[in-house]
């Protein structure tokens, strides 16, 4: 199969975190850290919304594609920390080129949300070191067309009864042509378990093959730049390019469906002024140069 790369950002803020009943007075951290199959050849970036300088125990940071809030004591019972920390994951994917849509729908996205603690403040020195004590896993319902907006509080285990709200938003922004290398499952794994391979792959299906179908026939080099394909391979070519383009701008219109409603329900947010969503009837273009250049929202 030949693949397309598509890339989805999720935003991540953790709002509160509300001391219930913690049995252990000291410093708490939460990390958070998007997991993606292994099945799936991907690259995963992470970074924290506005920052802009190097990191402390005051701020968050990133190690490791996952991120880490800034650490915060508690000292009582049912007390409640304003934590704010904002985050983005960007994550891009190689989908089979012949089903994108499902793909997408079938990428098993998962937040991971670990809870760490030292009442140790010389412990604080190695911020990474500090010991885990709970963790919570939320699986994410991405849709590739209506993407994904949920708040939710996420308690931890009974032995370390706390409670941190959290907002997720994900959203479909890009597909186009692989850009990058991607490590993929090893050749020896077994249903996508085992050791990941980097480097490019040799596909058993070409780009061209993959746009204009089955039936196109690489062009010999005594035709030269004289090749025109048939009339079924370039019907297939808009096709497929206008499934990519339809698939992208449904994705738009649902974030744009999205923020209105959220705009109307609570007007005293800061209002912005957005264009309007495009239509999702559109021409597919005359030329095919949209792909090469990449096919973004």
């Amino acid at each position: 199969m030949s693949e397309v790369q598509g890339t989805v950002e999720f935003s991540v803020e953790l709002h509160k975190f509300h001391n219930v009943d913690l049995f252990q007075r000291g410093y708490y951290q939460i990390r958070a850290g998007l997991k993606i199959p292994s099945r799936i050849p991907h690259r995963l970036f992470a970074t924290i919304a506005g920052q802009t300088g190097d990191s402390s125990l005051c701020s968050a940071c990133v190690h490791e594609n996952n991120v880490y809030s800034r650490v915060f004591q508690i000292l009582y019972r049912n007390e409640e920390i304003i934590l704010n920390e904002s985050m983005n994951f960007r994550v891009h994917l190689l989908l089979d080129g012949e089903r994108v849509e499902d793909a997408l729908n079938e990428a098993d996205f998962q937040l991971k949300l670990d809870l760490h603690f030292t009442d140790s403040e010389q412990q604080l020195r190695d911020v990474p070191a500090v010991p885990m004590i709970s963790s919570r896993t939320l699986c994410l319902h991405f849709h590739p067309r209506r993407g994904l907006h949920h708040h939710v509080p996420v308690m931890f285990d009974y032995f370390h009864l706390s409670v941190v709200s959290v907002t997720v938003h994900a959203s479909l922004v890009a597909l186009h042509q692989p850009l990058i290398s991607f490590a993929r499952p090893g050749k020896g794994s077994w249903l996508g378990k085992g050791n990941m391979e980097a480097g490019p792959d040799q596909s058993s299906m070409s780009l061209e093959n993959l746009v204009f179908g089955a039936g196109y026939c690489k062009p010999t080099s005594s035709e030269g730049s004289f090749y025109v394909p048939s009339e079924n391979c370039m019907q297939h070519a808009y096709k497929w390019h206008k499934d990519l383009c339809l698939l992208l701008l449904k994705a738009q219109r649902g974030l744009h469906t999205y923020y209105t409603l959220i705009m109307n329900e609570i007007p005293d947010l800061p209002q912005l002024k957005l264009g309007k969503p495009v239509g999702s009837n559109v021409q597919v273009l005359a030329e095919f140069t949209g792909w090469s250049s990449g096919i973004c929202v």
